[in-house]
């Protein structure tokens, strides 16, 4: 069973979705784990090719952030709707992260967005319209990447 809070509202292009969610266990589950971390950060939009520190990230141009929070996570397992998503629950501390980020981020408006970095690499940067008060989050990926790769690489905290 499924329940759902609001949804971020993303950018038209933005490939992330979190939203504050939970599932319960069933035996037809996607493979789950335990552990992990993404990091997060909030950046400024920018004019593709402006700068040397402006990135885009599937198709979202912002500045490159000098540093990243870590956001620790407790469970994480490939969405099992089909869609290229992973669903992760944050421990204390990754909670504390990421409600903070996101209420920075909704109370800058449409001038920050937040960025996710998973294994090192850049996955997304978001408009956040509404901080987010919940432990969960469900992380959306174009169709180039692998969710099942992704849940590899938050769970080995890289």
């Amino acid at each position: 069973m499924t329940s759902r809070a609001p949804m971020l509202t993303l950018a038209a292009l933005s490939v992330l979705a979190l939203n504050a969610c939970s599932t319960t266990a069933g035996a037809e589950e996607a493979p789950s784990g335990t552990g992990g971390m993404i990091e997060m950060a909030i950046s400024e939009p920018c004019i593709e090719g402006s700068d040397s520190q402006c990135v885009s990230i599937n198709g979202t141009s912002v500045v490159l952030p000098t540093s990243f929070e870590e956001a620790g996570i407790n469970d994480s397992s490939v969405a099992e709707d089909g869609q290229n998503m992973v669903d992760v629950t944050f421990n204390d501390e990754g909670t504390k992260v990421f409600q903070t980020l996101t209420k920075e981020a909704a109370d800058a408006g449409v001038s920050v967005r937040l960025v996710i970095r998973i294994g090192g690499e850049l996955q997304t940067a978001v408009l956040v319209m509404n901080a987010m008060t919940g432990d969960q989050a469900q992380i959306g990926f174009s169709s180039e990447v692998n969710a099942q790769e992704m849940l590899e690489q938050i769970q080995a905290g890289s």
